[in-house]
C-alpha cells in the first residue's frame, strides 16, 4: 500500500488528490474543471481496484470539506465505502489489528460525513504571485553592513546584484535569479570596465564545476530590502567566469531568502573564492 498510516491522508494518492484540488481552486479554476482534470490525469489509479477507492475517497471528502461536493463524486465513494474492498485490503495488509480498527472507524465517519448535510460553500483565497519588476541585466549595489561582515573582514564593501534570469518559484511567483560580484574595496564602481574586473562569488558546485548563479526567492516586494539596493545601470552582456556550470534545469541551482542574503552570499565568498 502506498500509506504509512490508517487516517485518510496517510496516503500518497490521498494526499495529492486533495492538495492539487485545493491548490487549482486557488488558481481559480472552477470545481468541475479541476474535477475532470484530476479524473483525466489518474485514469491509471481509477482502474486499479486497490487505488481507486482511496482517490474517491478523497475527493469526496475534500469536496464536501469546502461545500463543493459533486453527486457523482459522491456516488463513487458511497459506492466503494459499502463494498468494504478497501477495508478488507486492510485487513489482509495492516501491520496489526489496531490499525485495522482505526481504518474501520475512519471509514465508517467519512460514509457518516457524505450521507450528512454538506456545510455552505467556503470561500477560497486566490493565489497572489509577485513578479520581480527588474529587467535582464539590472544591476544594484548592496553594502555589506552587519556585524558579521565586520567579523568576516568585509564591512563596507559591496555585493553587486545583476539578475540574470526569470524562474518560477512555487506556487507561481516570478523571481530572478542572479549573478553577485564583490567589490574590491569600499566604492562601487562608476563604469563597465570597472564592473568586469570585480570578482564573482561562487555560490555552489555540481559535478566539480562552480556555479556562480543564485535563485532570490520573492514572493512579495515587503521581503525585498530596497533600501540598502541602489540601482546602479543596466548590464545584459557582462563576460561571466569561464569556468561556470550553467544547469539546463534552473532548479538545481541554490536558492536564498533575501533575510538570509548577506550572510549566505559572505559564507559562500569565504567557502569557495577564498579556497581557490
Amino acid at each position: 500500500m502506498a500509506s504509512w498510516g490508517p487516517k485518510l491522508y496517510q496516503d500518497d494518492v490521498a494526499e495529492d488528490v486533495r492538495d492539487y484540488y485545493k491548490d487549482q481552486l486557488k488558481r481559480g479554476k472552477t470545481n468541475e474543471e479541476v474535477t475532470k482534470e484530476l479524473i483525466d490525469d489518474n485514469e491509471d489509479i481509477i482502474l486499479d481496484e486497490d487505488e481507486a477507492p482511496v482517490f474517491w475517497f478523497a475527493l469526496a471528502d475534500t469536496q464536501w470539506n469546502l461545500g463543493r461536493l459533486l453527486s457523482f463524486v459522491k456516488e463513487k465513494a458511497l459506492e466503494y465505502l459499502k463494498s468494504s474492498t478497501n477495508l478488507e485490503r486492510w485487513e489482509k495488509e495492516a501491520i496489526n489489528q489496531r490499525e485495522y480498527k482505526v481504518r474501520e472507524k475512519v471509514l465508517q465517519e467519512l460514509e457518516q460525513k457524505l450521507m450528512s448535510p454538506m456545510p455552505p460553500e467556503k470561500k477560497i483565497s486566490q493565489y497572489k504571485f509577485y513578479k520581480c519588476e527588474w529587467n535582464i541585466g539590472d544591476m544594484y549595489a548592496y553594502k555589506l553592513e552587519s556585524d558579521y561582515a565586520k567579523e568576516k573582514g568585509l564591512s563596507n564593501r559591496y555585493l553587486l546584484i545583476r539578475k540574470a534570469y526569470n524562474d518560477i518559484w512555487w506556487p507561481g511567483h516570478t523571481v530572478p535569479i542572479i549573478y553577485i560580484q564583490i567589490t574590491k574595496d569600499e566604492t562601487i564602481p562608476n563604469s563597465r570596465e570597472e564592473i568586469v574586473e570585480l570578482e564573482y562569488i561562487q555560490t555552489s558546485r555540481s559535478e566539480g564545476f562552480p556555479k556562480y548563479l543564485t535563485t532570490m526567492i520573492s514572493t512579495s516586494k515587503r521581503v525585498i530590502p530596497t533600501k540598502k539596493l541602489s540601482f546602479i545601470g543596466n548590464y545584459v552582456d557582462l563576460p561571466t567566469p569561464k569556468d561556470e556550470y550553467i544547469p539546463e534545469d534552473k532548479i538545481s541551482l541554490p536558492a536564498c531568502h533575501w533575510s538570509a542574503f548577506e550572510k549566505t552570499l559572505i559564507d559562500d565568498y569565504l567557502m569557495f573564492n577564498k579556497n581557490k
